[in-house]
């Protein structure tokens, strides 16, 4: 059987970048969403604290979270944790 595109790249776009929220979650801490908060303004507001929840309910159920407000989230939470996108 031939694989995908999509198999061979390690899954869907939203499954890779719900993959390195979770490592950048993980070097964070417990507290994420607050440190999110303190270090970028968007996130200390109610549209960013919308955003952080999509993103963890989305963690905890792929189907849900919309693939723009992951990509948003992982790229300022991957910016506190030291991680560099590419390096995942």
């Amino acid at each position: 059987m031939e694989t995908s595109s999509v198999q061979r790249a390690g899954g869907s776009i939203k499954q890779r970048l719900l993959l390195r929220f979770a490592a950048a979650k993980k070097i964070v801490g417990y507290n994420w969403r607050d440190k999110l908060a303190k270090h970028d303004p968007f996130f200390n507001t109610r549209d960013g604290e919308a955003y952080m929840r999509s993103v963890g309910q989305a963690h905890s159920d792929p189907k849900r979270g919309h693939v723009d407000r992951i990509e948003a989230v992982t790229l300022a939470l991957e910016k506190i944790a030291g991680i560099d996108g590419a390096e995942i």
